[in-house]
C-alpha cells in the first residue's frame, strides 16, 4: 500500500483493518516473483473478450461480477490469485494446483470482500500498480497521468492471463474506470457493464460503510470522483451525495463515449439483475456475440433470483439524501445515457 492508502488503513476499525505484517509479506513475495513472471510472458494479442464491471460504490458491482463469473464459463481473479498482483500467472497456476477449476459460488460478500478462496476478488493492487493509482491526486487527475502508464506492459500481462485461461476474463475494475476510453482503445475486445441501483439506497449504504470501516460518517470511504477537491471538506451527508453525483456524472460521460464509438457497453439495474439474473446473462451473451462473434457458455450455478436489499427503516435519512442529490443535480445536471 502507498502512503495515502496506508494512512486510511490505519484509521479503519479492527474488523476492516489490513494486517501490516501480512501486507509486508505479500509485497515481498510479489517483488521476488515479479521479474521471473515477466520473463515468462509471451508477446500475445487480446484474443478473448475482457468484461469490465463498473458502477457506484454499493450499487451491486460485487454481485454483478459474481453472477457473470459463476454463471458463465469465463476466467476471473479469485482470492488466491489476488495475492499475486505482480505475478498473476503464478497466482492462477497456484490456484489451479490447489483447488483445480472449482468455481463453487457463494454469492456472499462484506462490502465487496468475499471469503471463499474460489470467489471473486477486485484485484485492486494489480490495477492500482499498473495504472499508477498511488494517491487520491493521481486518481482525480487520472487523464493527466496517462502518458506515464505502461500501457503496452498492461496489455501484455492481460493477454497472457487470458491465454493461460484459454477464455475471456471478467474484472470488477474500479481503478480502470478512470481510463475507460484508453483501455477500450488499447484492448479492443472489451465490454463495459454498468450497474445502477436506487440512489437513496446507495447513499445510505455508503453512509453505513463509513461507520463500519471508520466509526466516523465524516471519513471518506471508497473511490473518488474527479471533483473530489470540491467536496472533500463538506460535512458527511453532502459529501456522500456529492461523491455519488459526480461519480455517476463521470460514468455517464464515459459510457456515452462508448456508445458513440462501437457501443460496447451494457446497462443493468440492480433490481432487474436480482429478479432475472439468467435473463441478464442472455443479454450479455448476445452482446458479446454481436460485438466479437464470441460465445460464452452458461453454467447451471445461478439461483433463479437474489434478494433485493432496501433501506426502508431510515426514511428521514432518505429524505435528507434525496434533497441533497436533487440540489447537486440542479447545480450540475448529469446528461442522460444515450
Amino acid at each position: 500500500m502507498t502512503n495515502d492508502f496506508k494512512k486510511l488503513n490505519k484509521q479503519r476499525t479492527k474488523k476492516y483493518r489490513k494486517s501490516e505484517k501480512e501486507e509486508s509479506f505479500l509485497e515481498g513475495m510479489n517483488r521476488v516473483l515479479e521479474t521471473k513472471e515477466q520473463q515468462e510472458y509471451e508477446d500475445l494479442e487480446i484474443d478473448h473478450p475482457l468484461i469490465f464491471v463498473i458502477g457506484l460504490p454499493r450499487s451491486g458491482t460485487t454481485l454483478l461480477t459474481q453472477i457473470i463469473a459463476h454463471g458463465l464459463k469465463i476466467g476471473y481473479i479469485n482470492n488466491i490469485t489476488a495475492r499475486f498482483w505482480s505475478a498473476p500467472l503464478h497466482g492462477l497456476k497456484l490456484s489451479d494446483t490447489l483447488i483445480g477449476k472449482d468455481k463453487t459460488p457463494q454469492f456472499k460478500s462484506d462490502y465487496g470482500a468475499t471469503e471463499s478462496l474460489t470467489d471473486i476478488h477486485e484485484f485492486g493492487y494489480f490495477w492500482r500498480n499498473w495504472l499508477n493509482k498511488d494517491s487520491f491526486e493521481s486518481i482525480t487527475n487520472a487523464q493527466e497521468y496517462e502518458a506515464d502508464i505502461d500501457w503496452d506492459g498492461l496489455k501484455r500481462v492481460l493477454a497472457n492471463i487470458e491465454a493461460y485461461a484459454e477464455n475471456g476474463f471478467i474484472f470488477k475494475n474500479i481503478y480502470g474506470s478512470y481510463h475507460i476510453s484508453k483501455l477500450d482503445e488499447l484492448l479492443k475486445k472489451t465490454l463495459w457493464v454498468y450497474v445502477e441501483r436506487d440512489p437513496l439506497d446507495v447513499a445510505i449504504s455508503n453512509l453505513n460503510a463509513r461507520v463500519k470501516f471508520y466509526d466516523d460518517p465524516g471519513k471518506w470511504w471508497s473511490y473518488v470522483p474527479p471533483e473530489y477537491d470540491e467536496i472533500k471538506d463538506l460535512a458527511a451527508y453532502p459529501q456522500i451525495a456529492g461523491q455519488l453525483h459526480y461519480l455517476k456524472k463521470f460514468y455517464y460521460q464515459e459510457l456515452n463515449k462508448l456508445r458513440d464509438s462501437h457501443d460496447n457497453q451494457l446497462f443493468i439495474h440492480y433490481d432487474e439483475l436480482c429478479g432475472k439474473p439468467a435473463a441478464f446473462l442472455d443479454r450479455l451473451k448476445q452482446k458479446v456475440q454481436d460485438l466479437y462473434n464470441y460465445d460464452f457458455q452458461k453454467t447451471k450455478k445461478l439461483p433463479k433470483t437474489f434478494p433485493v436489499n432496501r433501506y426502508t427503516k431510515q426514511p428521514e435519512i432518505k429524505e435528507k439524501f434525496e434533497s441533497l442529490l436533487k440540489e447537486f443535480q440542479q447545480n450540475d445536471p448529469i446528461p442522460p445515457l444515450k
